[in-house]
Order: C-alpha cells, then structure tokens, then sequence
C-alpha cells in the first residue's frame, strides 16, 4: 500500500471517529439557550404564573467547550526503523535495519543496524556514533524520577548482567547500586525511591527500595502465589503486581502482605500520575475474549469497557496520563481491529485509521501530541509510522 493510500485511509478514519463522538454537539457549539424574564410586562397567554414577558435569547459563551476525541493532523514515515527513544518533541533517535544476507535453506539472514537522530520537522538525519568505550551490544536504559530531578540506569552488559545507577540529574552525578539483577523490572515509588525486582534464575529474587542518595534496603512481600513478576509497577507509595493466579495485587514497602485487587488480569499498566490502571483480562466464566477496563488504585472499576477483542496489548498512557494507546487484534474482522486512543477527558475510544497491529511498543513524544506506531512491511521490514495529533 502506497503513502498517499495509507494517508488517506488513517485521516479518513481517524476523522469519521471524531464525527461521530462529537457531531452531536457541532451545532451548539459555543452558544447556549437561555430564558429570560423581563420583569414590568404583562402576562402572556400560556406564560404561567408571575408577571414579565418569556424572552429566549441565545448566550455566546466565553470560552468554547473542551474538544473531545482525537483528530490527526499529519503522519510521518520512517522505513526500515524503530523507535529507540523520544529527545525531545521534534527529535527522536532511530534504529535503522538494514538487511545484509538473504535468508537460505541452511542460513539465517544476516542484519546490521544504525543508530540516527532524526529531526521531524526539517526532516534531517544525523547519524550516532557510539560513546568511547562503549561495549559491543551494551544497552542502556533511563527510568526518570516523577520530578525529573533523578533518574534510575541500568547498563545491561550482557542477557543476565546490569550496571545499575542513580543519576543526579542536576549534577550529573552518578552513584552505582550493588544489586545484582537478572530483570529490568521495576519503577518509581515516589520521587525518591525506585523499586527494582531484581529476578533470580532460581525464584523470584529480591526486591528492593533504592533511595536516590545510593543507599538500599530489601522491601518483605509474604505471598506464596507468586513466583517471579510478569507484571510490576509502582507509583504514589504503592507496589501493584500479578500473581500466579492472575490477581492483582498491591502493597506498600511497610506492609508485606499484599491486598487483592482485580481477578483474571492477563496485563497491566499505571498511568505515570499512578491515579489509573489500565488492566487486560483474560477469558472467564464462559467468555473467550479479552477485555481492556479502567481501575483506580484501590481496585473500583471506572466506567466502562474500554476495548476488547482475541489479544489486547501494547498499552501506553500519554505522559499526562489523559489518553491511553492501545492494540487490538480481532479475528472476526468485524470487531475491534488496530490501534485505539482512549481519552481520559471525554470518556471516548477512538480507533486510530487502518486495521495494522504493531510489532514495538507505542511511543509517545513527551507533551502526548505525537504517538510513534512501528509495524511489520514485507518491502521496508519494518515501518514506522508517527502519528501528530491536532492541539
């Protein structure tokens, strides 16, 4: 499928969304009806009880109401590329893969891949070369504090070894964490502590609360349903994970038996305000699909079904935590297919153009105005596809 086709049909989509969620409203916006009474008159006929004259006026409105849904304004395409991570607004760094052997009977196919640092709006491209010393296959990832002023940085020298550090990121100062860890697990407690699971290739492994000044101190959890961590987070003083029951469950570094929250739950994901959880469950009582509900922190249901289709994932809140991306894949291709936004505000889900499901997680910039989708494609192996959204 050609740009301009692909173009077409994701506008046409995105804006047949947001016709039907807000259309009803089109013709009222900004005005509203008022009835007034003016007082000194005579009654009219079928006015009712007390004096003055039934007058309908219509009121301009000093500020319009809020938009609901989504709409696209432009789309940019990246062939052959992933999103490693958002710079800024406008610039994001890039992997590009780059086929160098064809697949053979006896042979896999062989890939090389490049670093770029892409500028969206000039459109320029800046290749990155990696730091001095930097080890063959070293990857780094940064976990930012809730205030920005620290973050959390792992170096994974390998599969099953990591470098980890607190970074001051005023001073640039850096404090390495004697932890060893298998898993990458973990999150921001509050501003000053980050929780890390640390794994085990026997069980579970520890889990522990390090402070932003370097020191660390092993979190208790007495529960005997779970055996390592598929899901984990943390946020606003609490620790929210699934057991081996598929429950969620949370906890506090000070109370080591845990609370049951949600039953069935196949995947979560807190919103980084931690004020919502968006949580996937699997198929119960009869029912084989999967569903995508809203929860606050202490397990209520908020409103209701956000989605739901044969494989619900790729969850990701907007850094504001006001809309919510995520990806459905129907095999009844009458149900939900593709990617959907759902926004906070409104209360809408919209569906996001074509019926594509993406093979990288979904990448928000950092103001939520653009969201990064990447995707198979038989030419390019890989297309990605940012999305800006109108203010």
């Amino acid at each position: 499928m050609n740009k301009e086709k692909y173009i077409a049909g994701l506008i046409a989509a995105t804006l047949l969304s947001v016709g039907i969620l807000s259309g009803c409203n089109a013709e009222r916006k900004g005005d509203t009806a008022e009835v007034r009474i003016s007082p000194g008159t005579t009654d009219q006929p079928g006015s009712g009880t007390g004096g003055g004259k039934r007058e309908l006026t219509v009121v301009k409105e000093s500020k319009p109401p809020a938009e609901q849904g989504i709409a696209v304004q432009r789309i940019h395409r990246v062939d052959a590329a992933n999103i490693e991570k958002w710079l800024s607004d406008n610039e994001l760094e890039i992997q590009v893969t780059t086929m160098e052997k064809q697949a053979t009977a006896t042979e896999e196919a062989q890939f090389s891949y490049q670093r770029f640092r892409v500028d969206l709006e000039t459109g320029e491209r800046q290749g990155i070369e990696e730091p001095p010393g930097a080890a063959q296959g070293e990857v780094v990832k940064t976990f930012l504090s809730p205030d920005g002023k620290y973050a959390f940085i792992q170096t994974w020298k390998d599969k099953y070894t990591a470098v980890n550090e607190i970074e001051n990121r005023t001073t640039g100062e850096r404090q390495e964490i004697a932890v060893d860890n298998y898993m990458e697990t973990g999150g921001w407690l509050d501003s000053d502590s980050y929780v890390l699971a640390a794994g085990s290739m026997e069980n579970r492994g520890e889990i522990w609360n390090i402070s932003v000044d370097g020191t660390r101190e092993k979190i208790e959890l007495q529960d005997p349903d779970v055996e390592s961590f598929t899901e984990f987070a943390a946020g606003n003083g609490k620790i929210y994970y699934t057991d081996s029951k598929n429950r969620m469950k949370s906890f506090t570094p000070t109370q080591s038996r845990p609370t049951s929250l949600v039953e069935d739950v196949s995947a979560m994901s807190l919103s980084p305000d931690s004020q919502r959880i968006a949580v996937s469950t699997t198929g119960s009582g009869g029912r084989e699909d999967s569903r995508l509900l809203i929860y606050d922190t202490s397990g209520h249901l908020q409103g209701l079904l956000i989605g739901k289709g044969d494989l619900l994932s790729h969850q990701s809140w907007s850094p504001d935590s006001s809309k919510l991306a995520f990806a459905v894949y129907t095999e009844d291709k009458g149900g939900m297919n593709g990617i959907y936004i759902f926004d906070t505000v409104s209360g809408k889900v919209s569906p996001l153009g074509l019926s594509y499901y993406p093979v990288y997680p979904l990448s928000w910039s950092p103001s939520g105005s653009r969201l990064g989708i990447t995707v198979d494609d038989k030419e390019k192996l890989i297309v990605t596809h940012i999305v800006d959204f109108k203010k």
